[in-house]
C-alpha cells in the first residue's frame, strides 16, 4: 500500500508540474482530502478483513456496497438514468458478485473463508463504504474539470495516513532492532519467496502504483465524459478483467457461475453505452 501511494504521489507531482493545471480551489482540496481518507480507510478495512480469513465474503460484498451506494446517491440527487442503463447497472453489479465469489474450496481452512462472523461484518461494511466514499468525493473534487490536482491531493492524504499508521505500528512493535521492526511491519520477511530478481520486484511495485494511479485518472476522465453512476459501475467491473487475465495468462478454469458473471458483465457494458 505504501509503495502504491508513494509512486502515485510522485506521479501526480510530475504531471501537475508538466501540465500546468490550474491551482485547486478550497473545495477541491477538502473533497480531494476526504476522498483520499475514505479510499485508504476502505483499503485498510479490506486487507484487515482478508487477514482474518473472510476473503470469500468481503470481496463481493465490499464491491457491491462500493459501487451500489454511489449509484443510489447519484440517482437520489437527481441524476437521470434511462431504464436500459438501470438494467445494465443491475447486471454489472450482479456480475461483480458472481465473479468475486470463491470456488473449489476443499480444505477446512478454505471453506472457513466462505463464512463470516458477525464481529467481522463491520469490516465488510466499512470497506465498501470506504470505496463508495472515494468515488463520491473524488467526483466532487474533480467536478470543476481538474484531473491531476485532485488526484495529487488524494495521494498526499493517502500517503500521510499510511505513514502515520506505519509510525503508530512502529511505536507499538515489540522491542527489537529498527531494521527487524520495519521488516516485520512491512512483511519483507516473505519476499524471499519471490522467484525473480530484486529489480523485477521493484518494477512490480512501481507498476502496481502506476496502475493504481491510472485507474483513478481514467475514472475521473470517465465521469467527466458521461454520467457519474455509469463511471462508477464500469470502474467496478475490474474483477472481470482480473478473471479474464487469469484465464489467459495463468490458464485458470472458470466455474459456471463465473462464466455467467463474465457474460452478464459483457451485456451490461452494451446496455450502459
Amino acid at each position: 500500500m505504501f509503495t502504491a501511494q508513494f509512486v502515485g504521489w510522485i506521479g501526480t507531482l510530475v504531471l501537475v508540474a508538466a501540465t500546468g493545471e490550474a491551482a485547486p480551489t478550497s473545495e477541491t482540496v477538502i473533497f480531494g482530502a476526504t476522498a483520499g481518507a475514505f479510499g485508504v480507510s476502505g483499503l485498510v478495512c479490506f486487507y484487515y478483513a482478508l487477514g482474518r480469513g473472510t476473503m470469500g465474503v468481503i470481496a463481493p460484498l465490499s464491491a457491491l456496497i462500493g459501487a451500489g451506494v454511489p449509484v443510489l446517491l447519484a440517482i437520489y440527487n437527481g441524476e437521470l438514468v434511462s431504464l436500459a442503463r438501470l438494467g445494465g447497472m443491475g447486471l454489472a453489479l450482479a456480475a461483480v458478485v458472481l465473479i468475486s465469489l470463491p470456488a473449489g474450496e476443499k480444505t477446512a481452512d478454505e471453506r472457513r473463508r466462505l463464512r463470516i462472523d458477525f464481529a467481522d461484518l463491520p469490516l465488510v461494511v466499512l470497506s465498501g463504504l470506504g470505496f463508495a466514499g472515494f468515488f463520491v468525493f473524488i467526483g466532487h473534487a474533480s467536478a470543476g474539470g481538474g484531473l491531476w490536482w485532485p488526484l495529487m491531493i488524494v495521494r498526499t492524504t493517502g500517503l500521510a495516513m499510511v505513514m502515520a499508521g506505519f509510525g503508530y505500528l512502529m511505536l507499538r512493535a515489540r522491542p527489537a532492532p529498527l531494521r527487524e521492526r520495519i521488516g516485520h511491519i512491512l512483511g519483507t520477511q516473505h519476499l524471499h519467496r519471490w522467484p525473480f530478481s530484486r529489480l523485477a520486484l521493484g518494477a512490480t511495485f512501481v507498476l502496481a502504483g502506476v496502475g493504481d494511479l491510472g485507474g483513478n485518472a481514467f475514472f475521473v476522465l470517465a465521469q467527466h465524459a458521461d454520467a457519474f453512476s455509469v463511471a462508477v459501475v464500469l470502474s467496478s467491473l475490474y474483477p472481470v478483467i482480473t478473471t479474464v487475465l487469469a484465464v489467459l495468462l495463468l490458464h485458470e478454469r472458470l466455474r459456471r457461475f463465473q462464466v455467467v458473471g463474465v457474460a452478464l458483465a459483457t451485456l451490461s457494458v452494451a446496455l450502459l453505452r
